[in-house]
């Protein structure tokens, strides 16, 4: 699939990719946590693997280092697509003698996407001591604003693929340079979440309300440093985010003892992401190639499942190598390929209230970028179009569970 970036020197575009998801749930009205925090946001650093901590550039920063926005000299603006096709196999057998049952079909994911670097300096005519810039960045899910899925505790869910892909989200940042070789930046991220209410109404009427809000903005910050023209150092922290879908069933039957006059109320995380710092470096060997690594820690251990009810050790911190490497085959040409390998956060467990499963990745991904300098005499500025390849290889693996509840064997 290819992507394209409009005018004003940006780099960004789409995916064509293979994941696996082993879940159960079923879809009502929406919530979940960014398609970003799975597979990366942009075609130019997905092609890196995602090692973009210390060669971020235009509005991808936002996700991958907001430091990187100051070193954007003039307005840039993105549009790109992204396209998603999740496969997966495997098998669920229900009890000592149930039949076994595959997971439901997985739809694909697809959506746009939207970015818009400013430079402070192009919006006054005062020379500024220093550069700041601003950004923006949204992702759009095609099929919804955002998507909730209930789970029942004791079936398999992925806590990676299930929960975090199919929600509008939205990116701020500000980013300053300190000094001539040190960056500084702020960001914000918000995503769709969409509370539900149920009615039951004496004539077994079921109405449905809900309204769909923003969450909580999560803090990213970022420092970049370039102590030489060859050699780039990135440090990126990026706050927990919680996504949370919250139902009230209201049960409007009078005169019925055992019906409830006030709402039962019941929350789900539907989308979680870690804690989580990366440290990355790049090093432009020579006027051709150019190389960028990356190690980022998870802070998995924090979470507690959909529930908020999983017993504490369920889940493990996780680091997570990263690398890219670029090669410039003219002025206007760039090839690029990446790796990393992302451990699951999910150990084995044989009992408990939830069931989350997970498998090791290993994601291998290739890409191109091509420059057209002020292209066929209409634009002022440089266009840039890329495309990439990402291809998740996730590693078999059998678990055995028994719920708490001796008769709910799953």
């Amino acid at each position: 699939v290819l992507g394209l970036s409009a005018p004003f020197r940006s780099r960004r575009t789409s995916c064509l990719l293979l994941a696996f998801l082993f879940s159960l749930a079923a879809p009502v009205s929406p919530a979940r946590a960014s398609f970003f925090d799975t597979f990366g946001a942009s075609a130019r650093g997905m092609a890196l693997g995602n090692s973009m901590a210390a060669i971020s550039e235009g509005w991808a920063s936002l996700y991958y280092n907001p430091a990187a926005l100051a070193l954007s000299e003039d307005v840039e603006f993105s549009i790109g697509l992204f396209s998603a096709n999740p496969e997966k196999s495997g098998q669920i057998v229900v009890g000592p003698e149930g039949e076994p049952r595959p997971p439901r079909d997985l739809e694909n994911i697809t959506g746009p996407s939207f970015g818009l670097v400013v430079p402070i300096q192009r919006l006054t005519p005062k020379r500024l001591p220093m550069p700041w810039a601003i950004g923006v960045g949204v992702f759009v899910p095609r099929q919804a604003l955002s998507t909730t899925m209930l789970i029942k505790p004791s079936f398999p869910f992925d806590v990676v693929f299930q929960e975090r892909n199919q929600t509008l989200a939205l990116h701020f940042g500000i980013s300053t340079r300190i000094t001539s070789a040190v960056y500084l930046g702020l960001g914000f991220v918000s995503q769709v979440s969409t509370p539900v209410d149920l009615v039951f109404t004496p004539v077994d009427a079921r109405g449905r309300e809900s309204r769909t809000q923003f969450s909580t903005p999560s803090v990213l910050g970022g420092i970049l440093v370039r102590p030489s023209e060859r050699l780039r150092l990135g440090l990126v922290y990026r706050q927990e985010c919680t996504l949370e879908s919250t139902w009230a069933i209201h049960f409007r039957v009078p005169d019925i003892p055992g019906i409830p006059e006030s709402p039962i109320l019941t929350s789900y995380v539907l989308g979680f992401v870690p804690e989580n710092i990366a440290f990355g470096a790049a090093y432009t060997i020579t006027e051709r190639w150019r190389i960028s690594g990356e190690l980022a820690w998870y802070r998995w251990g924090a979470y507690e499942g959909p529930y908020k009810s999983a017993p504490e050790g369920i889940f493990k911190d996780i680091v997570v190598p990263r690398i890219g490497v670029m090669y410039r085959i003219t002025r206007k040409l760039e090839a690029r390929g990446g790796f990393y390998y992302e451990p699951t956060p999910v150990p084995k467990q044989s009992t408990g209230a939830a069931y989350p499963i997970g498998n090791d990745r290993f994601v291998p991904s290739v890409g191109i970028g091509y420059t057209f300098r002020a292209p066929w005499g209409i634009l002022a500025k440089p266009l840039t179009l890329d495309a990439y390849f990402q291809y998740h290889i996730l590693m078999g693996r059998d678990s055995h569970y028994r719920p708490i509840d001796p008769d709910d064997q799953d």
